[in-house]
């Protein structure tokens, strides 16, 4: 259900109301029970959620890249050490 902001017509109250949007109803303020009005808003609670929008899709691209680079520095380390293992003839030699 929508969320609509209404104001007092008296004591300038704000309070947010949840109805149906062709619900055509009186509300009253919840400070001196004068009647309210509908005010026009600007904003929007407008969310979107699940897979393959773009912001999400960014967030993944980063955090693999961050996760590559972290690899990457570890595969330098070992190479340098002398731990690292290139193709299946390094692996071999190593176990044996």
């Amino acid at each position: 259900m929508p969320t609509y902001d209404y104001e007092c017509t008296k004591c300038n109250n704000i309070q947010e109301e949840f109805h149906g949007m062709k619900d055509e109803q009186e509300i009253l303020c919840n400070e001196c029970q004068s009647i309210c009005k509908k005010k026009f808003s600007t904003g929007s609670s407008f969310v979107l959620k699940g897979s393959g929008w773009p912001s999400k899709e960014y967030k993944m691209k980063a955090d693999m890249t961050r996760k590559n680079s972290r690899m990457k520095g570890i595969s330098n380390e070992r190479e340098l050490a002398g731990d690292a293992v290139k193709n299946i003839d390094d692996l071999k030699n190593k176990v044996n």
